[in-house]
């Protein structure tokens, strides 16, 4: 074998021995992002999770907003009711004073 040959294996190893090194550097890169991406799936369905469990308290609130709403509504129509049977309708109440103001120009 002679010398030239020689070293020209010799440096063919090393770059061999060079690119293994990288392709071993490249497949813990990669492992390391499959288990990333692994990570962000498992985010991401939790995000979906916690999404769904707002949307269903969003429900259940609007859904307490209206009853309450009834609610109220139907108070205001028995208060509404209760005044007009006490003759407290807007415009009526008329105090003792302004009773005898009024007979008291006639």
């Amino acid at each position: 074998m002679s010398p030239i040959t020689l070293v020209i294996e010799v440096v063919l190893a090393l770059m061999l021995a060079i690119c293994l090194f990288y392709f071993w550097r490249l497949d813990q890169k990669l492992n390391a992002l499959r288990t990333g991406q692994d990570g962000a799936l498992r985010a991401a369905a939790e995000l979906a999770q916690a999404t769904a469990q707002a949307e269903q308290a969003v429900r259940a609130m609007r859904a307490t907003a209206q009853d309450a709403g009834r609610d109220l509504q139907a108070r205001i129509n028995d208060a509404r009711a209760t005044a007009d049977r006490l003759g407290l309708g807007a415009g009526r109440v008329r105090s003792s004073a302004d009773v005898g103001a009024v007979r008291g120009r006639v």
